[in-house]
């Protein structure tokens, strides 16, 4: 009953993919049975020719004319089944879009947390090769299954018309031959999820591997030295073949057994003619029939597999799907200011709680800074003021508004992020300036990098504007990376900016760019700055020391020098390395 359940519920997630071309998927369907129909008169047009000749009454004529009905029937069986194939694989694209089209749009409104914690590998493997499994199935499993099923059963009614012992003879074998079948799906599930997840695993080893080549090569690392990549490949190998083995003998010898319909129909019906029960034309229809009835009941046999690869495959879709979201209304609500003011709160990732208990407000329209040791919860606390993660307990707002009672839109809407890794997508240096407002000319690109202080490097490129960036800005420094999405952020019209180690990747020559480019985009807009070079935010409105997960100080530089030890060890060393370099 579960089996069933399940069943169900996989074409029924699979026609609610569909949405509107469910319709690609019916009338693939009833092409493919009239298709199906077609199919059987060549059976009975080589039956009949064999009969007249037996009975000396075939002609010239009758052998065109049941040979022209076989061929025409061909033709015929072709064209629809062509057609239902091409209807069949329309729907299946559909599926594929729309399945792809709700996995993205799920990854905007799952916790940033989740992106963080699913390796890049394994959203690949969802995305790409999980809904490419649905293709082939979906494509051929509706209108191809459904024909070679409804032509061994059509075959039967016509055997148990002509003659019930032939019939049942012919029937006697399939049983046991689908049973054989069935050894196939012996620890099925856990064997598929098994294999799912070492497929996942591989993919990401593979992503890490390629990803980080140079510190591999750096540190001689081959691909075969790489324990992670080797280990996940061998496991990926070993867990494919295991599946495979256990399944080899139950399929050779179920194809076996099905395929011997003929050895008993044939002695059976060969001793019902001799006895005189049957007629010869019946005889030779019922043998032919049972001829032709194992190949589609083998192909058929090959779908469970195809369904049981959706019904996995859309599974994992689901559970994805089924994730969490961040619950935000839809509408907009007005804001009195641009601060952000923190109550208590706290926030746990992956059941560890980051910060406990933290209470601080942002300046309106002035430049609030946080600093404190490496993982003392600076970043968090940057990406929970851009809505990335919902708070655990304690009061968050935006504007006198509760962050839970702002729309996900116009949240982003206020708020240029610019992040120390900030992602440029592989297009040209025009397009990821232009993707802050989509609607900017070239000239207001233009501007806004002359603002940000990278024109000059920019013309300096071979093709200027038009150089593209290379996978992830791979083809640009990292100082470079950082200067376009500071003009990235400069094209959007934000009320808030959160620079999160915006300068990290800057060298002292380019530092004073750099700030002078953050100066112009932060003009009367409300900035948050996570710094780890104290010199960039030492004129800042209020800094906010931050030390394992609580704010230990805050207040502006000359006040902290004075007041927090750990300010001033920081400020120190900051100093000392700044003379040293």
């Amino acid at each position: 009953m579960e089996k069933n359940q399940n069943q169900i519920n996989t074409v029924a997630e699979i026609l609610n993919f569909a949405k509107d071309r469910k319709s690609k998927f019916v009338s693939s369907v009833i092409l493919a049975i009239i298709g199906v129909l077609f199919g059987m008169l060549p059976y009975l047009s080589a039956a009949k020719i064999i009969a007249d000749f037996y009975n000396k009454e075939a002609s010239l004529q009758s052998i065109l004319i049941w040979g022209g009905v076989a061929i025409l029937s061909y033709i015929l069986k072709g064209v629809f089944c062509t057609s239902s194939t091409c209807r069949s694989h329309e729907g299946a694209f559909a599926v594929i879009k729309n399945v792809r089209a709700e996995l993205l749009a799920k990854m905007e409104r799952v916790p940033m947390g989740v992106m963080v914690d699913t390796p890049s590998g394994n959203l690949k493997t969802l995305v790409v090769d999980v809904t490419d499994k649905l293709e082939k199935p979906l494509a051929h499993m509706l209108p191809e299954m459904i024909s070679n099923i409804l032509i061994p059963l059509i075959m039967l009614i016509i055997l148990f018309v002509l003659d019930w012992r032939l019939a049942l003879t012919t029937l006697s074998v399939i049983p046991i031959g689908f049973i054989i079948f069935c050894g196939q799906m012996i620890g099925y599930r856990v064997k598929s999820k098994r294999y799912a997840d070492a497929n996942d695993a591989m993919n990401s080893a593979i992503i890490e591997y390629v990803s980080g080549i140079e510190v591999i090569k750096a540190f001689n690392q081959s691909a075969s030295s790489y324990g992670k990549y080797t280990d996940s490949t061998k496991n990926f190998r070993d867990t494919t073949l295991n599946w495979w083995r256990g399944c080899w003998f139950f399929s050779s010898f179920g194809n076996t057994v099905i395929s011997a319909t003929l050895l008993v129909t044939l002695p059976v019906g060969a001793m019902l003619f001799m006895n005189g029960q049957i007629d010869f034309d019946v005889f030779i229809t019922c043998v032919t029939m049972a001829f032709g009835i194992t190949g589609p009941l083998i192909v058929a046999s090959g779908y469970a597999e195809s369904f049981a690869v959706v019904a996995q495959s859309v599974k994992q879709v689901r559970e994805f799907l089924d994730l969490p979201e961040l619950i935000r209304p839809q509408e907009k609500v007005s804001f009195a200011d641009a601060q952000f003011k923190f109550q208590d709160v706290k926030f746990a990732y992956k059941e560890k709680e980051i910060l406990h208990g933290i209470n601080f407000e942002t300046v309106p329209k002035g430049v609030t800074a946080i600093v404190g040791p490496s993982g003392g919860g600076k970043s968090t606390i940057a990406k929970l003021m851009a809505g990335f993660w919902d708070i655990n307990s304690g009061t968050l707002t935006y504007g006198g508004q509760p962050m839970s009672k702002i729309p996900i839109e116009q949240m982003i809407s206020e708020i240029s992020y610019v992040a120390q890794d900030n992602y440029l997508f592989d297009r040209t240096i025009m397009e990821n300036i232009r993707m802050g407002r989509p609607d900017a000319s070239d000239e207001e690109v233009i501007e806004t990098a002359k603002a940000a202080g990278c024109h000059d490097f920019i013309m300096n490129l071979e093709k200027g504007y038009q150089t593209m960036v290379g996978d992830a800005g791979g083809k640009l420094s990292g100082g470079e990376r950082q200067r376009i999405t500071i003009a990235r952020a400069m094209m959007k019209k934000a009320s808030v900016v959160i620079l999160d180690e915006a300068t990290a990747y800057a060298d002292p020559e380019n530092e004073a760019i750099v700030q002078q480019a953050i100066n112009k985009l932060v003009a009367g807009k409300t900035l948050i700055v996570i710094a780890h070079r104290l010199s960039t935010i030492k004129n800042a409105d209020k800094i906010v020391v931050v030390e394992n997960g609580q704010i230990i100080a805050q207040g502006k530089q000359e006040e902290l020098l004075a007041s927090c030890p750990l300010y001033k060890k920081m400020w120190d060393n900051h100093i000392s390395a700044s003379v040293v370099a």
